[in-house]
């Protein structure tokens, strides 16, 4: 449940939004604090809101026969909140480039600055999948407001050769309104790859994860970790060993 926050009254107004979460015993770990694939989904879904209210959401994109995807997304936190608080997440949009746009976010709780996301979208054609040039359609350049986020914007993470450490077939509770594995359902995959004592002594400080391909239902999906000194890099890839998402996670 979320609420909004209304009273435009001009332009910057309507370009900056802010929506109010809060948070569910569901979406918290034995910390009682918010897991980060729960915070991802609250995230998204104000950027969808967002949109949505701006005229250019999913429903609206539809009528032409394309669909916004996610491509990267980085996060940054500082606290996560626990259970039952409220947090705010104010979004906007930086730019819109030929095939890429840039939403960034802040995160607040308790009315303080915790934490802040990046994350880069692409509009594709729903039947072929391919990318959508975003110059066909100028009148998205009005909500462009040139603000860039506090922190860097998501990157590109690398090659990561290692061994297989699990595997996941992927289920009806995987899957999104696309009919593809829903953007957090990786994160989660491959942060289960721990144990639970990893999330007793460490905590996420931030996230990068690279959005590549899509999969599907009944499609059996490999993950693979590699660690270094306070960093993570997953790979998850089908069974013919194309990667579909990539993650790097820097822990405090």
């Amino acid at each position: 449940m979320y609420q909004k926050k209304t009273n435009r009254l001009d332009f910057e107004e309507a370009s900056m939004q802010q929506y109010d979460f809060y948070i569910h015993p569901q979406e918290v770990d034995f910390t009682k604090r918010i897991t980060i694939s729960s915070l991802g989904s609250h995230i998204l879904n104000a950027a969808g809101l967002a949109a949505l209210e701006n005229g250019f959401g999913v429903d609206n994109m539809e009528k032409d026969n394309l669909t916004w995807v996610v491509s990267r997304l980085a996060i940054e936190m500082m606290e996560f909140p626990l259970q039952y608080e409220k947090i705010s997440i104010e979004t906007w949009v930086e730019d819109f480039g030929k095939i890429i746009t840039t939403r960034n976010f802040k995160i607040h709780c308790n009315n303080k600055l915790i934490g802040n996301a990046s994350s880069q979208w692409a509009l594709i054609d729903i039947e072929t999948r391919k990318a959508f040039s975003l110059q066909n359609k100028p009148e998205l350049n009005l909500f462009a407001t040139g603000i860039a986020s506090q922190i860097e914007k998501p990157i590109k993470v690398g090659e990561i050769n290692s061994e297989v450490i699990q595997e996941h077939l992927i289920r009806y509770s995987d899957i999104d309104f696309n009919n593809h594995a829903s953007s957090m359902k990786y994160l989660e995959w491959m942060l289960d790859t721990y144990s639970v004592e990893q999330y007793a002594t460490k905590r996420i400080k931030r996230l990068d994860i690279n959005y590549l391909h899509e999969s599907v239902f009944n499609q059996l999906i490999s993950i693979h970790r590699i660690e270094e000194e306070n960093i993570s890099l997953f790979d998850t890839k089908t069974a013919d060993g194309r990667s579909v998402c990539k993650a790097r996670i820097m822990w405090n």
